[in-house]
C-alpha cells in the first residue's frame, strides 16, 4: 500500500486538497481529499463507515435492478451534499447518491429483489482507505443547520475512533466561526472545539484561535484588514487594526 494521508470532511478539507498535495509531496506522502463542500458529520461518517447508513426502502426490498430511494434517515438533511459512494448492503454492491428529492441507491448489478430492514451499507472505504492515516475536518454544516454541538462531537470522535480501529493515526481539524455568524452559532463552533480539544488532546489543531491571532498575518505575511470604530474625540473616524 503506497502511503498516503486521507482528508474527511466538507468544504474546508475539499478546498485545502492542493496545498496538502503540495505540502506533502517533498516527503513522498500522497494525499486522498475525500471532502465534500456542503457534507454533515453525518455524511462523512457514513462514508467513513463509522456511522453506516441503515438500508431502508418502501416495501422492504431493493429492486432486481436500478435505483430506489431510500426511507428518509438522517442523511437527509441537505442529501444533495452527500458525495456518492461505493459499497455494499446485504451483499449487493450499489452505489448511494443524493439530490434535493433525498438519498438513493443503484444496484450495480441486476439480480433477485433483496430484503433489507435497516441493514447496514459498507463502504469500499473500508477496505480500501482505513489503513491510511488520517485527518478530520468535519462537522460545521451540522451546526450552521441548526444541530447541536454534542451530537457533532460524537461524530467525529466515533469516526476517529473507528479509523484508529483500523490501524489509523488520526488528527481532528478545529471548526472556525465564519463572518457574519450568530452568537448561538458562535457558541456552538466554540463548544465543538472545546469537546474535541478535551477527547484527542494534541492530535487537535486549533485553528480558530490562529484565525484570530497576530501570528496569522505574521505567517501569511498578508497585513490584516483596516477596520472602521467609533469616531474620535475630535469626531473624526479612527481606525481599527486587527
Amino acid at each position: 500500500m503506497i502511503p498516503a494521508l486521507v482528508g474527511w470532511g466538507s468544504s474546508s478539507m475539499a478546498l485545502i486538497g492542493p496545498a496538502m498535495e503540495a505540502a506533502l509531496a517533498p516527503s513522498g506522502l500522497g494525499f486522498i481529499n475525500e471532502g465534500r463542500g456542503g457534507e454533515t458529520s453525518h455524511h462523512t461518517a457514513a462514508r467513513i463507515g463509522s456511522i453506516p447508513l441503515l438500508v431502508a426502502v418502501e416495501g422492504g426490498r431493493l429492486p432486481s435492478a436500478g435505483m430506489v430511494r431510500l426511507l428518509p434517515t438522517e442523511l437527509d438533511l441537505v442529501p444533495h451534499s452527500l458525495k456518492p459512494f461505493a459499497g455494499h448492503v446485504a451483499g449487493i454492491p450499489a452505489v448511494v447518491h443524493g439530490t434535493e428529492e433525498g438519498v438513493f441507491l443503484t444496484r450495480l448489478r441486476p439480480g433477485a429483489p433483496v430484503a433489507v430492514d435497516g441493514d447496514p451499507f459498507v463502504p469500499l472505504a473500508a477496505s480500501s482507505l482505513h489503513g491510511h492515516d488520517a485527518v478530520l475536518w468535519m462537522g460545521k454544516n451540522d451546526l450552521n443547520r441548526g444541530q447541536d454541538a454534542e451530537g457533532v462531537i460524537e461524530r467525529i470522535v466515533s469516526s476517529a475512533r473507528f479509523l484508529e480501529r483500523a490501524g489509523a493515526r488520526v488528527a481532528v481539524v478545529g471548526q472556525f466561526v465564519n463572518n457574519g455568524a450568530e452568537p448561538a452559532l458562535r457558541e456552538q463552533v466554540l463548544a465543538v472545539n472545546t469537546g474535541c480539544a478535551e477527547h484527542f488532546g494534541t492530535a487537535f489543531l486549533e485553528v480558530q484561535d490562529f484565525l484570530t491571532s497576530p501570528a496569522l498575518p505574521e505567517a501569511t505575511g498578508i497585513a490584516p484588514p483596516l477596520r472602521p470604530r467609533r469616531a474620535g474625540s475630535r469626531g473624526q473616524a479612527t481606525l481599527d487594526l486587527h
